[in-house]
């Protein structure tokens, strides 16, 4: 894919949540939505919507039973998880900047799920603004082992376009042997990153930078190694 286009389709992963009862325990409070709980059934490659389909994290707590879905595009699932405890945050606001796609603020998003030690298994940003001065916003604390910025790729912007592409550079705030190797990653492309000591894979769907004072948008996922497998299509 040329690291100038607008959208690596194959790379998005859209996350839903549904509990019952739907009482106010189970709404969003402000910005942040969490959920720690035991997997206790999981689908693989259900609910297929064109060329998606879900893995869905089941659990129940006394009358409560939820649900977590992560769409991922066919054969992609989630490895199984059934039977461990994980942590999923949720968080959507917006940003304090104008968004490149029409008069309204940026969105900002971000969706992470931990093992049970809190560890980064899966980060999921379906918007993270990107600012003049180079920056990635990502939600306040919702990942802090991670920084990313962005850097010029050679793309221009086109006549009466509002964004660039760009691409994206991944970096670990800490690191046990006190170094980070970042991880520079255009537009279709599946990159390697350690986090305190654990190996990922990024991948980015979308990285664009603003013009004439707009935020632009970047689009991407972090997997823990092992946590993507692949499933026949049905």
């Amino acid at each position: 894919m040329h690291p100038c286009a607008d959208v690596w389709r194959e790379a998005r992963v859209d996350v839903a949540f549904k509990e019952e009862p739907e009482d106010a325990a189970g709404r969003r409070a402000g910005s942040r939505l969490e959920r720690r709980f035991t997997v206790a059934r999981q689908l693989q490659g259900a609910y297929r919507y064109n060329d998606q389909w879900a893995s869905v994290l089941e659990y129940e707590s006394g009358p409560v039973r939820g649900g977590v879905s992560f769409s991922l595009t066919v054969p992609d699932v989630l490895a199984d998880l059934k039977g461990r405890t994980v942590t999923w945050a949720s968080h959507r606001e917006p940003a304090g900047c104008m968004s490149s796609d029409g008069e309204e603020p940026a969105l900002l998003a971000g969706d992470t799920l931990r093992d049970e030690q809190g560890r980064l298994l899966l980060l999921n940003v379906p918007s993270g603004p990107t600012t003049a001065a180079g920056e990635v916003l990502l939600p306040p604390g919702l990942v802090p082992e991670l920084r990313v910025q962005w850097e010029e790729a050679g793309c221009a912007a086109e006549q009466g376009a509002r964004t660039r592409g760009v691409r994206l550079r991944f970096e670990a705030t800490r690191s046990r042997n006190g170094t980070s190797i970042p991880a520079v990653v255009r537009l279709g492309e599946a990159m390697p990153l350690t986090l305190d000591g654990l190996r990922y894979e990024v991948r980015v769907a979308r990285a664009r930078a603003g013009v004439s004072g707009r935020c632009g948008q970047a689009v991407f996922t972090l997997w823990r190694e092992g946590l993507r497998e692949q499933r026949p299509a049905r």
